[in-house]
């Protein structure tokens, strides 16, 4: 088989069979090379919006993140002030019942049951 380039830079093949009388051979042209540069643009088009969906995703994803982020901290601190809060309390009501002991009847009361009088 013989074969020349063609503008599309495919090959021209001339197709060998019985001969008829008064006809040109059929000529086929494979422009599989424009088919193929035609599936890389597709492709490389589609890989380009996968990539640019791909990089909002993970930015989507980052700010929530963030976002989360901020709302622990601000709970954290909250968390922390109620700590605070509640541990002095304890402190002052701990002072109180020490202050209050001394002066109070019930503390000195022992306690007889009823089968030891």
């Amino acid at each position: 088989r013989r074969g020349s380039m063609s503008a599309c830079g495919g090959v021209h093949q001339r197709a060998f069979g019985r001969a008829e009388v008064g006809r040109q051979p059929r000529i086929v042209i494979n422009c599989s090379s424009s088919d193929d540069e035609g599936r890389k643009l597709k492709r490389r088009e589609k890989n380009r919006v996968a990539a640019q969906n791909s990089r909002k995703r993970q930015t989507r994803r980052a700010d929530e993140l963030h976002e989360a982020y901020e709302s622990l901290e601000q709970e954290n601190s909250s968390l922390r002030k109620e700590v605070q809060m509640l541990a002095e309390e304890q402190r002052r009501l701990s002072e109180a019942l020490k202050a209050h002991e001394p002066l109070c009847p019930i503390v000195h009361v022992t306690l007889v049951s009823p089968h030891q009088q």
